[in-house]
């Protein structure tokens, strides 16, 4: 199980990496900067919203190095605040970036499975949206998150051109209420902006939509699945027979 771990952790943390490049090419001024064996992504048409003006690395040492280039990067493109991903083997960051003015934020877990042990059979009949798109994934989730215009997290996929994120939303009453992305990359389906509006929770909407993004993803050669999830959709995906392998520890820097 340890090696299976050791390769869930590694396709989680490539899948992750890749889906933030192609954040950096979704709206008018991002872009990414890549340091030594540090990754971040600088997204100004939202500045205050850290999830996406983050910093993706892989050794400690070069993140210690790199964080004042890093500060300064982000400063110089307007951005309020912006967050450093610490992953669950990580014990020591933290303290450092604490000393430079971040302050712990949330702790979301990683989870991981092989899609071929997972039941994929259907629970429910679904709705689905035929013409999902970028913008509408974002505004499911704006209602899921209490985001109000004008802040719109829509803004941050205006540019947003990736065919390897597969878009899917499903609706209630002709009204669309749940969506998700799953970005394949090398046999791995990675899950971001999983959300259904409040209106809409309680009826297995995004558990099916989940199963019904894995059955197409599995047909298409994925053998795996990550995600990192929030504490209120833990249960969700520990449902659909996902292993949680730790936290994330998420540090932002937010200027007064």
């Amino acid at each position: 199980m340890r090696m299976k771990e050791r390769l869930w952790r590694e396709c989680q943390a490539q899948s992750q990496r890749a889906f933030y490049r192609a954040m950096a090419g979704g709206s008018p001024g991002a872009r990414l900067l890549e340091l030594d064996a540090v990754q971040a992504t600088l997204v100004p048409v939202r500045e205050w919203f850290s999830i996406f003006n983050s910093v993706l690395y892989t050794s400690p040492s070069s993140l210690e190095r790199c964080h004042a280039q890093l500060a300064r990067a982000y400063t110089d493109a307007g951005i309020k605040a912006w967050n450093v991903w610490v992953p669950p083997a990580d014990a020591e960051t933290g303290a450092m970036l604490e000393s430079r003015g971040h302050h712990r934020d949330s702790t979301p877990m990683l989870f991981a499975a092989d899609i071929g042990a997972l039941d994929l059979t259907p629970a429910i009949e679904l709705d689905l949206d035929p013409h999902p798109s970028w913008r509408l994934v974002a505004e499911i989730n704006d209602h899921a998150h209490g985001v109000l215009e004008p802040w719109s997290m829509a803004a941050v996929f205006q540019t947003m051109h990736d065919h390897a994120s597969h878009l899917h939303i499903a609706r209630m009453n002709g009204a669309p209420v749940s969506a998700l992305i799953a970005r394949e990359r090398d046999a791995d389906c990675y899950f971001w902006f999983v959300a259904t509006v409040p209106d809409a929770r309680g009826h297995g909407i995004a558990s099916e939509l989940m199963r019904h993004a894995l059955r197409q993803a599995h047909q298409r050669g994925c053998t795996t699945t990550t995600l990192e999830s929030t504490r209120m959709a833990e249960t969700l995906y520990t449902n659909l027979g996902y292993h949680p392998l730790g936290r994330y520890t998420m540090w932002e820097h937010r200027t007064a």
